[in-house]
């Protein structure tokens, strides 16, 4: 075949059938490869790399970017993807992480560098996913905002940013003070969700000791928030007492982890008073549960 200019080649069909012919310089030598080897070569490097790459769009539409590890299941490995603007700082990155035989975890982190093109800039995590589907916040106080909502005119705050549960230790006290309480009961739980605290109890006193002031259910697991309206309990049942009751109930002392005992004697229009040592005894036993908002 005669030598030719390539300008001087007639164009050919497209699309290519990949059995095409190009020559390619290989260890010094002329050799010739299919389109379709080129193909391949080509795509492997751009689906496949060992350090921090590029792929930069035009297009607004959505799009899909997967990475795939070789490395075997006992292998420690890091894999990212950033989104981010080129010119403008802030971004985020989606992390997946896996420590050996503990599993993937992914990370959602936000970027905080002043130059976002820079991978290498400086990130803060953000929420975590572990490798059972929890997702957990990584920064206290910080939660699910629900602010798209529409709130009602007297809204202080659209965040939900607390869960717990657990138990806590309930005890006799005084207002005054106390001393020489023992008991064989006592037992309590809670559950705290943003800032709203349910707390349950049983109380059985096998000594009274000196309880000076108005009786109280103190050790509550959180602060009370400052006001009379911060909470209120109820009693389900009650023993020991040296005083026929009504009803008793039960109201959150302000700024405090305490409760104030309430009890009414007969029916009325008012509740009759604050309890007191007087009405209690060596064997009493209180059972029940009160809901307060927390300071925090």
């Amino acid at each position: 075949m005669a030598n030719t200019k390539i300008s001087a080649l007639s164009a050919s069909t497209t699309p290519l059938a990949g059995t095409e012919v190009l020559p390619i310089v290989q260890s010094s030598t002329t050799k010739k490869t299919a389109v379709s080897t080129i193909k391949d070569y080509i795509l492997g490097l751009a689906n496949t790399f060992t350090a921090n790459q590029t792929i930069q769009t035009t297009s607004s539409t959505a799009s899909k970017i997967t990475i795939v590890s070789d490395l075997d299941g006992a292998s420690d490995f890091q894999s990212a993807v950033e989104v981010r603007r080129t010119t403008v700082a802030g971004g985020a990155l989606m992390q997946s992480v896996r420590n050996g035989a503990v599993g993937g975890v992914g990370w959602m982190v936000k970027v905080t560098a002043t130059n976002a093109a820079e991978v290498s800039g400086t990130y803060t995590n953000t929420f975590k996913f572990d490798e059972i589907g929890n997702l957990i916040p990584q920064i206290a106080a910080k939660g699910i905002n629900f602010t798209a909502n529409t709130p009602a005119s007297g809204m202080t705050s659209q965040l939900l940013n607390w869960y717990e549960e657990g138990t806590w230790t309930p005890t006799f006290g005084g207002s005054t003070s106390q001393s020489g309480q023992t008991y064989d009961i006592q037992s309590g739980n809670y559950i705290k969700m943003g800032k709203y605290v349910f707390a349950t109890f049983d109380i059985r006193l096998t000594a009274l000791g000196t309880i000076t002031g108005n009786v109280q259910l103190k050790g509550l697991p959180y602060t009370q928030l400052n006001g009379f309206a911060a909470g209120s309990g109820v009693i389900q049942g009650w023993s020991g007492l040296t005083t026929s009751y009504y009803n008793l109930l039960l109201t959150a002392g302000s700024n405090s982890t305490t409760a104030d005992f309430w009890g009414q004697s007969s029916a009325g229009t008012a509740v009759s008073g604050l309890l007191a040592q007087a009405n209690l005894s060596n064997t009493t036993r209180i059972n029940g549960s009160i809901l307060y908002i927390a300071t925090t």
